[in-house]
């Protein structure tokens, strides 16, 4: 099915193209909320939206999408779901009510994520469910349709309009020809078929998208392509002046990053070449190492994380005794310009040694 909405479609397109450098077209009820967030739908009954990327993938390349989604915050009343879409008719296609958008768009692969139990013709599980299906065909029972699921959507549980963020996870392998479907993090449901040539009759470029409808039930539908960055460092690894640190970029994103900058707070250039820098602090203190990534729909996200860098303590200690055969109170009267000193290693030089701060030894 194609949307058309006279007075009302051309303007949405206008103001999406001036959002986000025409990355994405929005139809019907969906509005872009952010540069990388969407809402389908609202609590509102019979709307329909979709959005899709307006440059075609190759499905003869692998990939690799996580985004973050909300289904809603009214189980027993609410209504219909979401899907991920695959087709290659155009940006402006999407049906209504409970064919969560996806029905009637073929030729179309769709993880189809159904917060409604129908019972004909869908033959709907009594639960959220999640599937594989083609053609914009919701039907469970044919199985020519039908190549994955239903499953719960949230493994062990029932219903997924629980008021929460989740992360969905689409990964396609184009030599196994394997389509994956994750939520959060746990594998829900997996095909293995050619759908450049069974589904697409050859033709490998597709648009991808979101699309989701409400009927007689409502729900708040949202999608956001996935891009939060993290920074992470080794367990153990010294943080001391003089010596070098490695910063590791772990950063979440919907697809890989196309830039990333690294300003490590002490004055020193911005890298904007390694993943994962090195860094070489000269003087202690505490420095704000920030982390901004930019996703390949042009979003930005940045993390900023503190890092303490430490001087190299001055050892020193006093006691209170020198007489043979006497206990002998040594007091560590060490200083550290950054942080507190918390490991001590003395050795007595009697054939004794200890780990503590205060400790005593008999000559």
């Amino acid at each position: 099915m194609k949307w058309f909405f006279p007075g009302f479609f051309p303007i949405l397109l206008l103001v999406q193209l001036a959002a986000s450098a025409q990355q994405y077209t929005v139809n019907g009820s969906a509005t872009q909320d952010n540069c990388r967030c969407y809402t389908l739908t609202r609590e509102v009954t019979a709307t329909s939206g979709s959005v899709w990327n307006n440059f075609r993938i190759d499905l003869n390349q692998s990939f690799d999408f996580k985004f973050d989604i909300y289904l809603g915050r009214l189980d027993a009343n609410g209504a219909d779901g979401i899907a991920f879409v695959l087709q290659p008719i155009s940006t402006s296609v999407g049906s209504q009510g409970g064919g969560l958008g996806f029905a009637g768009i073929t030729p179309s692969v769709g993880v189809t994520l159904d917060t409604y139990q129908n019972g004909s013709p869908d033959n709907d599980p009594a639960y959220d469910h999640i599937a594989i299906q083609t053609n914009g065909v919701l039907n469970h029972n044919l199985t020519v349709n039908n190549l994955a699921g239903p499953v719960q959507i949230i493994s062990g549980i029932d219903n997924a309009e629980d008021d929460n963020w989740h992360v969905l996870r689409v990964n396609w392998n184009a030599v196994s020809k394997t389509l994956e479907a994750y939520f959060d993090g746990v594998l829900r449901v997996s095909a293995v078929k050619d759908f450049v040539t069974d589904v697409f009759s050859g033709n490998s470029m597709v648009f991808w998208g979101f699309t989701g409808a409400t009927g007689g039930l409502v729900n708040n539908q949202k999608f956001c392509t996935a891009l939060t960055p993290r920074i992470r460092s080794l367990n153990g690894q010294n943080r001391c002046i003089n010596e070098p640190i490695t910063f590791y970029d772990s950063t979440i994103a919907f697809a890989p990053v196309v830039k990333r900058y690294w300003n490590f707070g002490d004055g020193s250039p911005i890298d904007s070449v390694n993943i994962n820098p090195v860094h070489t602090y000269t003087s202690a203190g505490d420095y704000t190492v920030t982390l901004k990534v930019v996703g390949a729909d042009g979003c930005e996200e940045t993390q900023i994380q503190i890092v303490r860098i430490g001087s190299k303590p001055v050892a020193a200690f006093s006691y209170n005794d020198s007489c043979v055969l006497n206990t002998i109170q040594f007091t560590d009267a060490s200083s550290a310009t950054v942080g507190n000193i918390n490991n001590w290693y003395w050795d007595f030089d009697n054939g004794t040694t200890s780990t503590v701060m205060n400790p005593s030894a008999t000559y």
